[in-house]
């Protein structure tokens, strides 16, 4: 049950980090060269969201037949699928985790950590005790999760055969549905 103490914490503290997301400039500081050495075209994010979302893959899907890259790109073209307010959430997210390594102990930013750092830097998100840090790791690695499973990569690890289309030819037969009037 959420007092009114626990409402005031949850809505004042969620406003602000979603004010501070707003104000984080999308191109401040450092330069995010990822999605033009991996030769991708960017549909809905920026750059320096890319990298985020590459960086996060690159942490979360260690031992996974699927690259950092391939799950950016997916992302990025999934969410423009998608639209808003899914996208603009995800990436508000995405800002949040790049530029707020201070409240996990580090003093760079995400993408500037090695795969083991960022590792335990999101674990101190999903073990949070605010329930806004929880979800965007939540939701974080939802959607590494979801596009990095959907490569056709990943299927020898989940032993998906895949689709039915794949595997079987069905052959095509006229039907004859009689006089249509």
């Amino acid at each position: 049950m959420l007092d009114r103490r626990g409402f005031l914490r949850n809505t004042a503290g969620g406003a602000a980090a979603l004010a501070l997301a707003g104000m984080i400039s999308p191109g401040c500081a450092a330069e995010y060269p990822d999605a033009v050495t991996d030769g991708v075209t960017l549909r809905t994010l920026t750059p320096k969201q890319y990298a985020v979302v590459r960086a996060a893959a690159e942490a979360l899907l260690v031992g996974l037949p699927v690259s950092a890259a391939a799950v950016a790109a997916s992302v990025d073209r999934e969410l423009a699928l998608v639209g808003d307010p899914v996208a603009g959430d995800m990436k508000a997210v995405l800002g949040l985790v790049e530029h707020l390594t201070i409240l996990g102990g580090r003093l760079r930013r995400f993408t500037a950590l090695s795969p083991e750092a960022r590792l335990r830097y999101l674990g101190t998100w999903r073990e949070s005790r605010f329930k806004l840090r929880r979800a965007a790791y939540m939701a974080l690695r939802a959607v590494v999760y979801y596009t990095a499973y959907a490569e056709d990569s990943t299927r020898p690890v989940t032993g998906f055969e895949g689709p039915w289309t794949e595997r079987y030819t069905i052959p095509v037969y006229p039907v004859d549905f009689g006089e249509v009037v």
